[in-house]
């Protein structure tokens, strides 16, 4: 244990921060791994941005996929003179030369051709019957009929789909690109290094989290891994040396790799924190006993356990997503849970036979499997902070869990292998499942952490029962709510992105449409734009500062109603005031149209009694529209609003009012110097929340009585946003509406923190 002189010593604390130094340089070289746009490997223009350090190592396809079809795309053959299939005609059979016709013609004709046999019901398109007729075996074998003199064949579908092996099609590359093909192979022999060593740098760190010795051993083998890891980014620049100096005729568009100063900078830093700590925490103490920690493993598998968890509900990242047909809006977990949206966009493949259903079956099952090993490895994850007796158990739940969705994952490249096989690829359209490598290594480490968690971990007592502490229960049943708040407030964040790329609805997002800050620039360059957001957030500002000026409003309906002493009445009031809080606003302008419109309620009365020659709506124009929101606003909120005041007031303590009945205090003087302070810390509360979402005002009620008259002042920012993105389809700006909302969001969070800060000043109590 720390000594209270060690916590104060200079020496000590830099030391301290140097241990989460060191351990956040190499989690993040770690990160590095799987980010694509950083990948040193990347040395031709060719090589997708989304392939990261990892896919370059162990998915080599993946890698140089592209490269192998630009080369088969521009012809292993450098001639530009086209092959005469009839030159040798003499030499050749009657069916060799239709067959040369037909390879010449074939793609001539497909398409058109495919598109009539599809119209017309066909089995086969024009290509398969070239095929068929050149006694090809692509569709099956011709039997002969009874009739001799019918036209009528019928072919026999193929029952067995051979898989395509890219190490041959490589081999065919290597052969016809000798120079180009050592060059991606170093890169990947350099991802492959890489990759180890940031591998033995984390296996230095769980080390370095030990005692004695295993701390030595652990800051040396990090030493030595982030010096071979800064050495190890040479061999990426040798082999953009060889690929750019290559005289072959193929042109890859050779780019220089990023993310080596990256690498090297994050293991020079490395190096030097984990040099001065071993200089620096003294000699091994052989007295004290030397023990490697099992904290750091168990912290390891809980996070990606969890990390796992949510990640089955990111559409992006889906595996069994191993076909362009299925949606790109399905999870993983619903492709395991639900066989029939998975397959959705696929039925007319699966019917027409161009995929046998075996295929996507497989993906279903593998897919079900791995959603139900990483739910056994979240629940283990959980049981795991209890005791030795349980933790024992939440270890096997882990392995057992990580094992199954590991396998699983095997089982979906099976099924892409077959599906990517299939002799229809330009109707399945297979789509390689590069997440897939992900899944595989994080499953790794959370069988290895948790194999290794339980052998440290010490045998329970045989009399020891299950249970977790009392603390550990109340995050545990706090921990749903947690990710549900994860998952639909923090998560949505990473739609950001959209700000800095020209999108449009329903495209790929791709690093070809990235635009840098060109739509933060767009309100300061366009004299429209600026002055539309000037008017917007006027209109925002106003309206919510009306909301704010009588916030107070709900506090004093809450005291007055707790006043009423007839319970009765007080019941009716309060049921009467709050259920328009749950009125939709499209119901509240119903109503508000069957009073106010031209033949409301109003425009009758007035009509009728000769005051008025016509009706009026009065819903229509500009005229105090900010007052007619506000309280349109109020009326539907205030009861609801004074509910939180009523809990409070209930919350006060009797013998205070009965004390100040004794000195002689009226009801007012109770009001006043009782009710109004016990109530204030709430007020300031509720009052630090609502300035802080100053900007947050809503947008249904203003959508449902915006019209041609009043669109103008009633435009608050959250429907200047909804009409960038939706009103207009044909001009929506995604991107901007991003920028806006990105505004909005940081504006909030600076004014929570202000207001905060405000509060704690002026009164000494704050929200945090």
């Amino acid at each position: 244990m720390e000594t209270l002189e060690n916590k104060k010593n200079p020496i000590g604390i830099i030391n301290k921060i140097l241990n989460y130094g060191f351990k956040i340089t190499v989690i993040f070289l770690f990160i590095f791994l799987f980010i694509g746009f950083i990948n040193p490997a990347r040395i031709s223009e060719l090589n997708d941005q989304s392939v990261s350090m990892v896919k370059s190592a162990f998915f080599f396809k993946s890698y140089v996929g592209n490269v192998v079809k630009a080369a088969e795309e521009s012809g292993y053959n450098s001639s530009d003179e086209l092959e005469n299939p009839f030159a040798t005609s003499e030499d050749m059979s009657y069916e060799d030369q239709l067959s040369a016709f037909m390879n010449m013609t074939d793609t001539f004709g497909e398409d058109e051709s495919s598109e009539e046999a599809e119209e017309e019901g066909d089995e086969y398109g024009y290509a398969d019957f070239l095929a068929i007729s050149a006694n090809d075996d692509f569709g099956g074998v011709a039997e002969d009929t009874d009739d001799d003199d019918s036209d009528t064949l019928e072919y026999e579908k193929a029952e067995k789909i051979q898989i395509k092996d890219f190490g041959e099609e490589w081999s065919t590359f290597k052969e016809n690109y000798p120079e180009i093909a050592s060059a991606f192979e170093g890169a990947r022999r350099a991802s492959i290094i890489t990759f180890c060593l940031v591998v033995m740098a984390i296996i230095g760190l769980y080390f370095a989290c030990g005692t004695n010795r295993f701390k030595k051993i652990g800051y040396l083998i990090i030493a030595i891994a982030s010096v071979l890891i800064a050495l190890s980014m040479v061999n990426f620049t040798v082999a953009y040396n060889a690929l750019n100096s290559t005289m072959e005729n193929l042109d890859v568009s050779v780019i220089n790799p990023r993310g080596i100063p990256l690498f090297i900078i994050f293991s020079i830093i490395t190096l030097g924190i984990v040099a001065t700590l071993f200089f620096t925490e003294g000699k091994t103490n052989k007295e004290e006993k030397s023990v490697l920690n099992a904290k750091p493993f168990q912290y390891t598998y809980r996070i990606l356990a969890l990390l796992l968890f949510v990640v089955l509900f990111i559409p992006s990242l889906n595996p069994a997503r191993i076909s362009e047909n299925i949606n790109r809006n399905v999870s993983l977990f619903t492709s395991g849970f639900s066989y029939s949206v998975y397959t959705k966009n696929l039925q007319r493949v699966l019917i027409r036979g161009w995929l046998p259903e075996s295929v996507m079956r497989l993906a279903w099952l593998s897919s079900l499997f791995c959603c139900l090993g990483v739910i056994a490895s979240a629940v283990g994850s959980c049981m795991s902070v209890g005791n030795n007796k349980l933790k024992r158990i939440a270890h096997l739940c882990i392995l057992g869990g990580s094992a199954v969705s590991f396998v699983s994952i095997f089982g979906i490249f099976r099924a892409y292998n077959l599906l990517s096989s299939s002799p229809n690829v330009d109707r399945v359209l297979p789509l390689q499942p590069s997440s897939a490598v992900m899944f595989l290594i994080l499953f790794a480490l959370i069988f290895a952490t948790a194999l290794i968690s339980f052998f440290l971990t010490p045998a329970p007592l045989a009399d020891e029962k299950a249970k977790i502490e009392a603390p550990y229960q109340l995050f545990l049943m706090i921990l749903p709510f947690l990710l549900l708040v994860f998952l639909f407030s923090y998560l949505p964040l990473w739609g950001w992105r959209y700000a800095f790329f020209d999108y449009n609805a329903g495209d790929t997002l791709s690093m070809d449409a990235w635009v840098g800050l060109k739509w933060f620039k767009a309100p300061f360059e366009n004299a429209a734009t600026r002055s539309d957001i000037l008017r917007v957030l006027r209109n925002t500002l106003i309206m919510s500062g009306l909301g704010i000026l009588f916030s107070w409003l709900p506090m004093i309906f809450a005291i007055f109603l707790s006043e009423i002493k007839n319970t009765t009445a007080r019941k009716i009031i309060q049921t009467l005031t709050t259920v328009p809080n749950f009125i939709s606003w499209v119901l509240v302008y119903a109503i508000a149209f069957c009073i106010f419109g031209t033949e409301g309620f109003i425009s009758s009365l007035m009509v009728n009694n000769g005051v008025w020659e016509k009706g009026r709506n009065m819903l229509m124009g500009d005229k105090g529209i900010w007052i007619k929101m506000w309280l349109w606003g109020t009326w539907k909120g205030l009861g609801w609003s004074a509910i939180m005041y009523i809990a409070a007031i209930s919350g006060i303590d009797q013998q205070l009012y009965e004390a100040a009945t004794v000195d002689g205090a009226g009801r007012f003087q109770k009001i006043w110097h009782i009710t109004i302070p016990e109530l204030l810390p709430t007020y300031l509360v509720l009052l630090i929340l609502s300035v802080s979402g100053i900007l947050s005002n809503g947008m249904d009620q203003y959508l449902c009585f915006k019209n041609a008259t009043n669109k103008d002042p009633i435009e608050v920012l959250d429907l200047y946003v909804y009409q960038l993105t939706f009103g207009q389809t044909s001009n929506s700006n995604i991107p901007f509406s991003t920028v806006v909302s990105m505004f909005k969001s940081l504006v909030s969070v600076i004014l929570l923190f202000i207001t905060n800060r405000i509060s704690k000043w002026i009164r000494g109590t704050s929200i945090f």
